[in-house]
C-alpha cells in the first residue's frame, strides 16, 4: 500500500502543461526559497548536483521553468564577482557557503547551460546574461592552452573527460540559444568552439580499439564510475569518436554492463546519467528496469536530486497502472 500511495504521489506531483509535458516539482528536494538540496529533505546543496538535476530533467521531456527560475534566483546573488560558486550548508536555518565547488569546469558548464536552456522566448533577463558572462570568462581561464581541453579548477590542473563532454554540451546549448534569438554570428561562434573542443576531446582521451581515458591523471584501477560510464559519456553531447552510430557503440556498452549498471543501486549510486543515455537511445526496456528495480531505494543515502529528476520524468510518462506493472515478460531486469 505504501508503495502505491508513493506512485499515485509521484504522478500527481509531476503536474501536466498544455503542451504535453509535466512540469518539475522536485518535492522535498526544493525549498520554498528555491534552494535545492542534494539529498532528499537535506542540509546541504550544491550546485552542480541541482543544475544538472534541472538539465537532465528537460531532456528527458519535462517542463522545468518554474523549478529552475526559482533556483536561479537563489544562487544568483550567491555567485562570486569572477564568476565561481561554492557548495553550500545549513546553519541556523539558512543555507551559507561551507565548500568550494568540487569541479568548477564542470560547474561553470552545467550553469551556463542551464541559463540559455531556462531563458523566456524574449533571452535572458540582464543579470542572468551577466552571470552567464562572468561564468563563461571564468571557464575561459581554465582552458589548457596547449591541449584545448578545460581543466577541474584553478588548483586543480587535472582535465576529466565527463567534464570536458558537459563544456562541450554547454558550448552547443549557447549556440542554440543564439539563433533561437536570431543571432546567426554569435550562434555560429559558439558552435566553432563546440566543434573545436570536440576534436581536442578525442585527441586527448580516445585511444583507440581501447575506449575513452577518463582523465589525464593516471588511474591505477577501474570502476564502474567513472571509468565504465565514461565510455558512453559523451553521446550526451553527440561527440562521436569514430564513424560508428551512437547505438552501435551504446549496444556494445550494454551487452557488456547492463547487469552491473541495473545492480548499482543496491550498493551505490544507481547512476541515472546511464539511464539518461538509454533515454537517448530510445531503449525503453533500459528505463523500465532502471525505474522498478531503483524505486526501493528512492530517497535513500545513495539517492540524490538528479536520480530524482530522472525519476519523476520517466514516471510522468505513464499512467498509474503502468507505474504499477512490473517490466513486460522477456525483459532481463537481473
Amino acid at each position: 500500500m505504501k508503495t502505491l500511495l508513493a506512485l499515485l504521489l509521484v504522478i500527481a506531483t509531476c503536474v501536466p502543461q498544455p503542451g504535453g509535458a509535466a512540469e518539475l516539482v522536485l518535492t522535498d528536494y526544493q525549498r520554498h526559497d528555491g534552494a535545492i538540496t542534494t539529498y532528499f529533505n537535506g542540509d546541504s546543496s550544491d550546485p552542480y548536483f541541482a543544475a544538472k538535476a534541472l538539465l537532465a530533467a528537460q531532456d528527458a521531456g519535462m517542463t522545468t521553468r518554474t523549478a529552475a527560475t526559482s533556483w536561479i534566483a537563489w544562487l544568483l546573488p550567491r555567485q562570486h564577482a569572477d564568476g565561481r560558486f561554492d557548495r553550500y550548508c545549513m546553519k541556523d536555518q539558512r543555507f551559507i557557503s561551507c565548500q568550494e565547488a568540487d569541479a568548477d569546469d564542470a560547474l561553470m558548464a552545467v550553469w551556463m547551460e542551464l541559463l540559455v536552456r531556462s531563458a523566456p522566448p524574449k533571452g535572458m533577463r540582464s543579470a542572468w546574461q551577466a552571470s552567464f558572462d562572468k561564468a563563461s570568462r571564468y571557464l575561459d581561464t581554465l582552458r589548457d592552452p596547449s591541449s584545448g581541453i578545460y581543466l577541474i579548477s584553478a588548483k586543480l590542473q587535472v582535465a576529466l573527460l565527463m567534464d570536458n563532454v558537459e563544456v562541450s554540451s554547454a558550448f552547443k546549448a549557447a549556440s542554440d540559444y543564439h539563433r533561437r534569438q536570431g543571432d546567426a554570428v554569435g550562434a555560429a561562434g559558439w558552435m566553432r568552439k563546440a566543434e573545436q573542443l570536440d576534436k581536442d576531446i578525442l585527441r586527448a582521451f580516445w585511444r583507440p580499439n581501447k575506449g575513452y581515458l577518463v582523465s589525464t591523471q593516471p588511474r591505477s584501477q577501474s570502476e564502474f564510475y567513472p571509468d565504465a560510464v565514461a565510455q558512453i559519456f559523451p553521446i550526451l553531447a553527440d561527440i562521436r569518436p569514430d564513424s560508428r552510430p551512437h547505438a552501435t557503440a551504446y549496444y556494445l556498452w550494454m551487452k557488456e554492463n547492463r547487469m552491473t549498471w541495473l545492480q548499482m543501486s543496491e550498493a551505490d549510486f544507481p547512476w541515472g546519467l546511464v539511464a539518461l543515455v538509454a533515454d537517448k537511445m530510445g531503449d525503453k526496456d533500459a528505463i523500465a528496469c532502471w525505474r522498478m528495480r531503483s524505486i526501493q531505494f528512492r530517497h535513500g543515502k545513495h539517492w540524490n536530486v538528479l536520480e530524482e529528476a530522472l525519476y519523476l520524468a520517466f514516471e510522468a510518462r505513464l499512467t498509474p497502472e503502468q507505474a504499477l506493472a512490473p517490466p513486460p515478460a522477456g525483459i532481463r531486469c537481473r
